[in-house]
């Protein structure tokens, strides 16, 4: 006879094989870790800000092209309250939730309840895991992937490129929403990149990768337990030591690029020639130096659409399927740099380069299916 504590296990256990409710434990907690890591971040901001001011103001006396790569809207120590603020807390956060995850035991009952509905993608209910981990940092999310098949590893990475809303462009977009006072939004645009990432790998996905789907069946998971604090400290120690020796060095490099580009001119043309182009999206011309911020970093995004104080739209967008349609568009057109480096690096740079080539071409025809499809329903 079972007690009733091993009777409940058991009831849990069997509840966990259920796809939606292993997405629900999966999404649920991440959901509300992004909104409360954000929360923390707007509470703080003012006092980071006012204290990066006066060290701004001397940096923006420099001679340029200095004042501009460490300092002016781009610059190293502009953007290092959004650094420390959004991204880190909520990488941190994330990785805390996945060692738990992990360490319980849990993470296999998630994977396994979920692989069902993710193997016709090429994907297993693993790899899942990873792409939720790419909602805090791309990056550590990418370098996970090396636990993954040699078949199935390209897809995940995709995968991560594209749907993975990382803490910079999440906390950006939501505050676009905000701005305009359509936050009813923020969900609608989580399940339209969670559907339209489905179809992407479902696109991409190699043929060679169907006859292996065999072996990416995931064994029936038979313990949980409490997680141990020492190993979830150790993982998350190492995803912090990641984040300073990988992503850090390459933020502060394209700062410093960012920098440059404003400095030269370079962001102005670029946003010049995008211009007449988001006409074929039915968006302003003025959208396009969101679009081309949010290609070399995701909290671009913002700085391309909203006024200094973040909370009013410098960009005439009259609907929200127009807000919806620049916040995709300039979201996904292309992974960010860091993103891109990190992928380069990991799985070479010629898998990089058709990786963006394809999620391009993939976003512009989403981003017009929204922009037009949508006319079509609201009229």
């Amino acid at each position: 006879m079972h007690s009733p504590s091993s009777a409940m296990l058991h009831y849990i256990k069997k509840l966990l094989h259920f796809s939606p409710v292993s997405f629900l434990l999966l999404f649920v907690p991440a959901t509300i870790a992004v909104i409360q890591a954000n929360a923390f971040a707007d509470y703080l901001y003012d006092w980071i800000q006012s204290i990066v001011v006066t060290a701004l103001d001397r940096t923006n006396t420099l001679p340029e092209p200095l004042a501009a790569m460490f300092g002016g809207n781009y610059g190293v120590l502009a953007m290092l309250p959004f650094l420390l603020l959004y991204a880190l807390p909520t990488i941190l956060i994330f990785s805390a939730l996945i060692s738990a995850y992990k360490n319980s035991g849990l993470i296999n009952y998630l994977s396994y309840g979920l692989h069902p509905l993710l193997k016709p993608f090429g994907l297993s209910g693993q790899d899942l895991v990873r792409i939720v981990m790419g909602f805090g940092c791309n990056v550590p999310a990418v370098v996970a992937t090396r636990s993954c098949s040699c078949t199935a590893r390209g897809t995940c990475v995709s995968a991560i490129a594209h749907g993975s809303a990382c803490s910079y462009q999440l906390s950006s977009t939501i505050a676009i929403f905000a701005a305009t006072g359509l936050t009813y939004l923020a969900p609608l645009y989580i399940g339209l990149l969670g559907i339209s990432t489905l179809i992407y790998l479902r696109v991409i996905r190699p043929t060679k990768q169907t006859a292996v789907d065999k072996s990416m069946d995931l064994p029936l998971p038979k313990t949980l337990r409490l997680p141990s604090g020492i190993t979830m400290f150790r993982e998350i120690s190492q995803t912090f030591k990641e984040f300073l020796l990988m992503a850090l060095p390459i933020f502060i490099g394209i700062c410093i690029v960012s920098g440059l580009l404003e400095w030269s001119g370079v962001l102005s043309t670029m946003t010049q020639l995008l211009a007449p182009i988001m006409t074929i999206f039915n968006l302003p011309p003025e959208a396009a130096l969101s679009v081309v911020l949010g290609s070399v970093r995701k909290d671009g995004i913002a700085i391309g659409l909203l006024d200094a104080d973040w909370n009013t739209l410098k960009v005439a967008l009259d609907t929200p399927l127009q807000v919806l349609t620049i916040v995709y568009l300039a979201g996904v057109l292309l992974p960010c740099l860091v993103t891109v480096f990190t992928v380069a690096k990991e799985m070479k740079l010629l898998f990089a380069l058709k990786m963006i080539a394809k999620q391009a071409c993939f976003a512009i025809i989403c981003s017009l299916c929204i922009a037009w499809l949508g006319l079509l329903f609201i009229h």
